[in-house]
């Protein structure tokens, strides 16, 4: 009987042991869990982030009435393609040639958020900028100060401090353009920015240090403006917009707060950008 009773506190000792074992290991596997989930909303978080939507702020009034300075804007990256943006995000790391799968073209008029890609001459500059499409690839734009058209207007002149006024040719995929050691400053931007080395030496264009009297551009490029054209830093200035640093339209806005009275500006919650 004893040895019987003997063996059957073991046995409930053992059963003791095994629930205090398991009841160790319970928070443990709860700890597991917690890390699963967030490791996972973090994925999707990134996910959704690089290639769905993004927010972004508005720090000047370049954009007004359409955009306030202090509006905070939902982006979306899917409006014109799928693929990677310009820049990574939380990275510093520049897609110099993203894969896209494309099924709209960006629209004379669209409102567009775009990477900077101009720091090299304007190093104070914010990365990302937000402005309206006014010239789309191949257009020949006349614009004068604050005016644009298309068609022709006369004998204009570039503005003496927007090198890209007066007569302008946006550039499209596939357009040949005459390349002099003289005029090389005005297309080597772009030139640049689609991968290639530009050179002046002996009074020779050199792209990739090969001889060149012309280059043929491999993307589409945009030409911009901001709705307050008076107080803009836009294409005028600095030139055209290449299909590659494009990040997606402006569809929401989300929050606005005056920079001057530091009040939430409520009428602006939930306005879509047109």
């Amino acid at each position: 009987m004893h040895e019987f009773a003997g063996r059957d506190l073991e046995r409930s000792s053992d059963k003791e042991c095994g629930a205090l074992q398991s009841d160790r290991r319970t928070p443990a596997g709860g700890s597991v869990r917690l890390v699963t989930v967030l490791a996972v909303s973090l994925l999707v978080a990134l996910v959704v982030r690089t290639f769905a939507l993004g927010v972004f702020a508005i720090p000047t009034g370049s954009m007004e009435p359409t955009l306030m300075a202090g509006d905070v804007v939902l982006v979306s990256k899917l409006s014109y393609w799928l693929g990677l943006p310009p820049v990574i995000p939380l990275t510093d790391i520049v897609v110099s040639s993203p894969i896209r799968i494309q099924w709209s073209k960006p629209r004379r008029g669209d409102v567009v958020v775009f990477r900077f890609a101009y720091h090299a001459e304007y190093p104070t500059e914010p990365e990302y900028f937000v402005k309206r499409i006014v010239g789309l690839p191949g257009d020949t734009l006349w614009v004068v100060g604050d005016s644009v058209a298309r068609q022709p207007v006369g004998r204009v002149r570039p503005a003496r401090d927007q090198r890209y006024s007066g007569k302008v040719i946006v550039p499209a995929e596939g357009m040949t353009v005459e390349l002099t050691a003289r005029a090389i400053d005005y297309w080597q931007p772009f030139i640049e920015r689609e991968g290639h080395r530009v050179e002046v030496s002996r009074g020779l264009v050199l792209i990739d240090e090969q001889s060149r009297s012309s280059y043929t551009f491999e993307r589409d490029h945009y030409y911009v403006l901001g709705d307050n054209r008076a107080s803009s830093f836009d294409s005028r200035y600095w030139g055209f917009v290449s299909e590659l640093d494009i990040v997606g339209k402006p569809v929401l806005v989300l929050w606005s707060k005056s920079p001057t009275l530091g009040t939430m500006r409520w009428e602006r919650f939930g306005r879509v950008p047109q």
